[in-house]
């Protein structure tokens, strides 16, 4: 009888160490599956890294969530995080960690063109010609209404991928791309477009991490192993070494820099350090 009862003891707080040890595993879950948002994921896996507790990052299963349905599923608590650029909607209706993920680099845009327009948008040297062409862009991106604020024409779509035949089709002149971005797309469309010569444009856009308001514990959690990974360094040799040989290809010492205004970044936003990558001389009037 006493072995019994020493055994069902036993078996007992197995079960409540595993439930106390599941209880004590950081859940994150996401809809962000595609490549241009790989870095993003790398950095979460960083910070949740640095507090040294169990921690899963769970992925969406088959389905593609598009960007809007995405962050309403974030905002009524069915996933957990999202890594976008940041406007005032979203850090009222989400909690943001006002780290920028890829450090301004989001904003550095470069432009996929087809071949055959390429040396005459290469040729454009202020905002003034830009409004000559046509430029595609998202729906629901956060940055759209940086294009209506800059006077530039735009053709958008819903679907991410529709944009890359509308550009084929010449339903618009140019694709804006982050140019963290540009390069996994270009191999993918590389017998379609190119990356235009001699321009770039930027502005002023950070990403964040934006938690779900039902998640403030995992929002203070993330922070927290930001700031480890900032202050041991660890985060700057990530982004350096997922970065250098985009930074590199881009040749930008060489491009023209077109500079836009972001009215759709809150006027309290940080700004960011962008001297690791972008030549300071680009910035200057």
């Amino acid at each position: 009888m006493r072995f019994l009862l020493l055994i069902n003891a036993l078996l007992c707080s197995l079960l409540l160490s595993n439930v106390a040890q599941a209880s004590d595993t950081i859940v994150v879950r996401h809809y962000q599956h595609e490549a241009r948002y790989q870095f993003g994921l790398k950095v979460l896996n960083l910070a949740l890294s640095k507090l040294n507790k169990p921690y899963e990052i769970i992925g969406p299963k088959s389905q593609v969530v598009n960007e809007a349905r995405g962050e309403a599923m974030v905002i009524n608590g069915r996933y957990d995080l999202e890594v976008l650029s940041t406007t005032a909607d979203r850090e009222s209706k989400m909690i943001p960690i006002k780290i920028p993920v890829y450090q301004g680099l989001l904003g550095l845009r470069l432009l996929l063109v087809t071949p055959q327009l390429n040396t005459e948008i290469s040729k454009v040297r202020n905002i003034d010609a830009l409004r000559q062409f046509i430029g595609g862009h998202g729906l629901h991106w956060a940055d759209l209404g940086v294009y209506k604020a800059n006077n530039l024409k735009v053709v958008t779509a819903v679907n991410y991928d529709k944009l890359f035949e509308m550009l084929k089709k010449h339903r618009f002149d140019y694709f804006h791309r982050g140019a963290n971005e540009i390069w996994d797309e270009l191999e993918r469309y590389k017998n379609d477009f190119v990356i235009a010569d001699n321009i770039m444009l930027y502005y002023p856009q950070p990403a964040y991490f934006f938690i779900s308001k039902h998640r403030p514990e995992l929002a203070q959690q993330i922070e927290q192993g930001l700031q480890l990974a900032i202050k041991d360094g660890s985060y700057k040799a990530l982004f350096l070494s997922h970065y250098q040989d985009t930074i590199a290809n881009a040749d930008l010492a060489s491009r023209h820099l077109i500079t836009l205004k972001n009215p759709t970044v809150p006027s309290d936003t940080p700004i960011i350090d962008t001297s690791w990558w972008l030549p300071q001389h680009k910035l200057k009037p």
